[in-house]
């Protein structure tokens, strides 16, 4: 139980972008004194980040398309998605993530094919719901609305834990319990919403072993409903000396409709046949010997009448931020704090790369290609458009705009595409003539691969010397090497389809990146999604579309016009 609950630094992750209950989530971690917050990651939202605040601070969690995509190893899933996706989702996660802890469903409704399937594929797991708020270890962990949405016990769940667990079906009522716990002068051991579906998946006898277990437990606090035997099965366990620890309960749903069947708000809340209504599963409870009320009110009594001992954790901050002070910003960036202010190209990369230093192989070798990049004769689509647009007599960011606008994957802009696809091949083992029969099938071409005016009877000087700079420093190449042998197969096609230099930047940043930046897999495959290696061709080019247009201006050529032997009408 200690290790399982009270894992110091424990992760979640989140299936479902319900702001309030992940901010609150994070103003916990916060209060209680963690340096990040507990949750690593959000499925849900469309998006790459969200915003939220870690005490007074703006963070950007990071937002995920599928749990395969997810980079951190969770501890926990807190489950929000509906009771159509909730199986499919707790499936996953815990297939993806097999030494998980265990998860929170919230959903209500789930069928119950689906909830008998989670029970019996995940029994070995600590799973709260469906239909409840979560469980919260006060000091440790919050997963879900537990404790509260806007704050108000944050200070009191976060920085201190208790000796009190509070069990209960209803997820309303939790907060409640914990409420009155808290102005007893208690804190909770532990507190959880179990679920108010006819199956939850941990169930309470489950729940009651776990705070038996539990050190930090003294006492166990225990709101249940009519419908059911669960009581039954706790007072058996009592019995048998298995549950030791004293009990106050109260079973909510008295009833005046004798012989009738009565269906209140949760699935299992369902009475009538003089068993499972909740007189008789209170009168059970006493007999085992259980504190059990008949009124909410002596419950409530009791709960302020009980002894409390509290821990206080050594850590925790103080939290008076109200929510209406936070003033999000519009947007958010990371803070240069780059080493090499005074050195250009190295600057540029620390930039780019978020990182405080790059290493000196990938710096040079960002000089050797911006340099060869910079310009390329009057022909291309991108110098055209900046030379008809300073002639019009437009302004600089009016020229290089329409001159960036040209950029794409027919040029310059196809390193991007080139670097995914040296990565995917490289890295799934795929064969050169499996990759070219694959464009093949689809009807694409491979990008980096082919130029209009270079091939292998005049070939692209930039390519040579850039290739040349990758082998003096690589260890591996991998990626190059990759490259060139798909290169020596499409030349024996076609001697145009050579290697051009946005396949050969593609492969070489690649090794570099991986050889002497020593990023992951997941670093790269973020690289790809941000267009990072086309910044290799726009950075140079622009300079060389503002030289074009200082050079239309000098001339003052006046306005461009097609001449017309040029113009063919069909």
């Amino acid at each position: 139980m200690n290790n399982l609950l009270t894992k110091k630094d424990p992760t979640i992750l989140v299936v479902g972008l319900h702001e309030r209950i992940i901010q609150s989530i994070l103003d916990f971690d916060y209060v209680k004194g963690t340096s990040k917050p507990s949750v690593v990651g959000v499925i849900g939202g469309g998006k790459q980040s969200h915003k939220f605040w870690f005490g007074d601070t703006e963070v950007l969690l990071p937002v995920y398309r599928d749990m395969q995509s997810v980079v951190a190893k969770p501890d926990w899933l807190l489950n929000l998605a509906s009771a159509n996706s909730a199986k499919r989702v707790t499936d996953n996660f815990f297939s993806q993530f097999k030494n998980a802890f265990g998860a929170h469903i919230f959903c209500e409704g789930l069928s119950e094919q689906d909830a008998l399937s989670i029970i019996n594929t995940h029994n070995s797991k600590v799973i709260a719901g469906p239909s409840g708020v979560g469980l919260l270890v006060p000091g440790h962990l919050k997963l879900g609305a537990i404790g509260g949405i806007l704050g108000g016990n944050i200070n009191h769940v976060a920085k201190k834990r208790g000796d009190t667990a509070v069990i209960c079906s209803s997820g309303g009522m939790v907060n409640e319990l914990v409420d009155s716990v808290l102005r007893a002068g208690g804190v909770p051991s532990f507190a959880v919403s179990f679920g108010g579906d006819r199956f939850p998946v941990t169930s309470p006898l489950e729940w009651f072993l776990l705070a038996e277990k539990d050190e930090a437990t003294r006492q166990i606090v225990y709101f249940g409903e009519l419908g059911g035997d669960d009581e039954y099965v706790i007072a058996e366990a009592i019995e048998k000396g298995v549950i030791t620890k004293p009990v106050s309960a109260y079973i909510a749903g008295r009833y005046d409709t004798a012989g009738k069947r009565v269906q209140f708000g949760h699935a299992k809340a369902l009475a009538g046949d003089g068993k499972t209504d909740a007189v008789s599963k209170t009168a059970r409870l006493q007999s085992a010997g259980v504190t059990a009320s008949s009124s909410y009110r002596d419950f409530i009594m009791r709960i302020n009448n009980c002894k409390f001992m509290t821990k206080e954790m050594e850590d925790s901050r103080d939290f008076d931020l109200p929510e209406t002070a936070r003033k999000q910003s519009l947007f958010t960036a990371k803070k240069d704090e780059s080493e090499h202010a005074d050195d250009f190209v190295p600057h540029i990369l620390s930039v780019l790369l978020e990182k405080k230093s790059v290493s000196s192989e990938l710096s040079n070798f960002a000089n050797k290609s911006f340099s060869l990049l910079i310009d390329h004769g009057v022909q291309p689509s991108g110098t055209v458009n900046t030379m008809i647009t300073a002639r019009a007599g437009r302004d600089m960011s009016s020229a290089l705009a329409s001159a960036v606008l040209t950029v794409g994957d027919r040029f310059g802009g196809a390193i991007n595409q080139s670097a995914k696809t040296w990565f995917d091949a490289v890295n799934n083992n795929t064969g050169v003539e499996d990759l070219l029969e694959d464009h093949k099938q689809a009807g694409r071409p491979v990008m980096g691969i082919g130029h209009k005016k270079y091939s292998v009877e005049n070939p692209d000087t930039r390519v040579t010397e850039l290739i040349n700079e990758a082998k003096s420093v690589l260890k591996e190449a991998k990626y190059l090497t990759y490259a060139l042998a798909v290169e020596e197969r499409t030349i024996q096609k076609k001697s145009s389809l050579i290697l051009n230099v946005d396949g050969a930047l593609a492969a070489i940043l690649l090794d570099l990146l991986s050889e002497y930046e020593e990023m992951s897999h997941e670093e790269i495959e973020e690289l790809f999604t941000i267009e990072f290696f086309n910044s290799f061709f726009l950075i140079p080019r622009t300079v060389g579309f503002i030289s074009t247009f200082l050079g239309q201006k000098r001339r003052d050529e006046g306005l461009f016009r097609l001449p017309d032997d040029q113009v063919h009408y069909l």
